[in-house]
């Protein structure tokens, strides 16, 4: 069932369900039976999509192999057209409960991927249990190589989740942009067509992109929730033009608020330059454990790991706790965290941090101000850092509640703990 939007949320980065299903033009009815044949086309629909012609019996072990359906994985070959056929064989793997039984898996292999949204077009059933995996984050690659087009949000990325996606997984696979503008997933959710629960483990990603993930949705924007990222891994070619993670692009819609529960555990992002974390409409994030590391010592390119704008939030949707993590920041320009939430219902933690190696470098650590507060309002949100090794000085520019700021047993390395905060 598609969900109509309203006229006034038709903008050139905020597309409706309308206008996408006119640029999608015909699409063919999706094929259930193993050896399906080539489907008839239908008259576009959001929940039709196209099965494989020739298909080959679904596997026993459960992975719909690319290999299978022509891809070469050299690196060059281009594999676009023979990874959509494996895709659609994937798609038609539905059970009597609406779940894909099979998996689309990636041998060793690079495989050259020339076209936008070929690993998920932008309209189509919803899916459940979509999983891609490969080989292993260094053995298993997909080149996107596709050229860019101008436009908005849902252009130049290798997938487009328009409302379709449930149960989502991405493992033990890489990724990597032959160009900067490019990106990896765009996530459009409303309250009928909706994207929620992914989990990505053991996945990779190499070069320049525009963003990796963006969520973003209407006026009854919902769900774009539960996501969770386990040992992943930014390599230290990644220059970020948006974010590794942007939630809430169309801040104007307060129902934003609704992209929330955010997990990251034992990551590493040994990143160039770039915001790693953009979350402009708040949420619920947890950080437990990995390396955080901006490779850049250029203090003319800013970087920043927490990048959190002064918006107006709902209650609950303003809570950060990072524990164990090792943040390494290079140079003067680079920021752990810009802080913009405020007010007592805001809630920062840092337990057992460091953001010190480069405290004893004279450029670097006494020069540097790695966390900025800036609360909407001037009203500070209760912050705690607890056993943590810090560099530099903080700063804020907080009017009221200034004392909602705490820390507990830390060592801050450039600066007395009288004078470590400077207030603006």
């Amino acid at each position: 069932m598609s969900k109509k939007i309203p006229a006034n949320d038709a903008t050139p980065t905020s597309r409706s369900r309308r206008q996408l299903i006119g640029a999608a033009g015909l699409m063919a009815a999706a094929t259930a039976g193993a050896g399906a044949a080539a489907a008839a086309a239908v008259a576009p629909s959001p929940r039709r999509t196209t099965a494989a012609a020739g298909a080959l019996a679904l596997p026993a072990d459960g992975r719909v192999n690319v290999k299978d359906y022509g891809a070469v994985g050299n690196g060059s070959t281009d594999d676009t057209a023979a990874i959509e056929r494996a895709r659609d064989v994937v798609f038609a793997s539905v059970n009597s409960n609406g779940w894909l039984t099979h998996h689309l898996y990636f041998p060793a292999g690079v495989y050259r991927v020339t076209k936008a949204d070929a690993l998920l077009p932008q309209l189509g059933p919803q899916l459940r249990n979509y999983v891609i995996e490969g080989q292993g984050k260094r053995s298993s690659e997909i080149l996107f190589d596709a050229p860019l087009v101008s436009g908005d949000r849902f252009n130049n990325n290798l997938m487009t989740a328009a409302g379709r996606l449930r149960q989502f997984r991405v493992r033990e696979i890489g990724f990597r942009s032959a160009r900067a503008g490019l990106s990896w997933l765009f996530a459009w959710s409303a309250v009928n067509d909706s994207n929620q629960d992914f989990a990505f483990d053991d996945v990779e990603w190499r070069g320049p992109w525009e963003r990796i993930i963006g969520l973003d949705g209407p006026s009854d924007s919902n769900l774009n929730s539960e996501w969770s990222f386990n040992r992943c891994h930014l390599t230290n070619d990644v220059v970020l033009g948006d974010a590794f993670l942007h939630s809430g692009m169309s801040p104007e819609f307060a129902q934003q608020d609704q992209f929330l529960n955010f997990w990251f555990r034992d990551c590493k992002f040994e990143y160039k330059s770039g915001t790693l974390l953009r979350f402009v409409k708040g949420g619920y994030i947890n950080v437990y454990g990995g390396s955080w590391i901006h490779t850049n010592t250029d203090p003319q390119v800013p970087s920043v790991f927490f990048d959190l704008p002064a918006q107006s939030h709902s209650n609950t949707v303003k809570t950060l706790v990072v524990i164990g993590v090792r943040f390494e920041l290079r140079s003067t320009s680079s920021k752990l965290l810009n802080c913009g939430w405020d007010a007592k219902n805001g809630s920062l933690t840092f337990i057992s941090c460091t953001d010190a190696a480069w405290a004893h470098v004279s450029s670097v650590g006494p020069l540097a101000f790695p966390v900025t507060y800036r609360p909407r309002n001037g009203d500070m949100p209760f912050v705690k850092w607890q056993s943590c090794q810090l560099m530099g000085r903080h700063e804020s520019y907080a009017t009221v509640n200034r004392d909602r700021l705490l820390f507990e047993q830390c060592n801050t390395l450039n600066a007395t703990a009288a004078t470590f905060v400077v207030q603006r």
